[in-house]
């Protein structure tokens, strides 16, 4: 049986926000580049970044030691939403 995660707001949880924050930004603005919708900008930034989270948190399951947190990807949604938002506005306004 496998154990549940506990760790709601653990120290990394921060650098899980902010790390899918930029993710989603970055990949956002540059999607804007192309000239496409904000809706499109914001809904490729969100899954790119939440996709990046989730291959992380699969990589990191693997290592001894460490353990599959759903709690990470909680925070990691936050941060993608956050970013997505951020790339829907720039796109909106440029």
């Amino acid at each position: 049986m496998t154990k549940i995660c506990k760790d709601k707001t653990g120290r990394d949880k921060r650098l899980h926000v902010f790390c899918e924050f930029v993710i989603a930004a970055v990949s956002g603005v540059s999607v804007s580049l192309l000239h496409v919708s904000a809706m499109v900008c914001a809904v490729i930034a969100f899954a790119v970044a939440i996709a990046a989270g989730i291959w992380k948190e699969v990589k990191d399951c693997r290592q001894e030691g460490n353990h599959f947190c759903v709690w990470d990807l909680a925070w990691d949604v936050v941060g993608s939403v956050a970013g997505g938002v951020f790339a829907f506005l720039a796109s909106y306004y440029t």
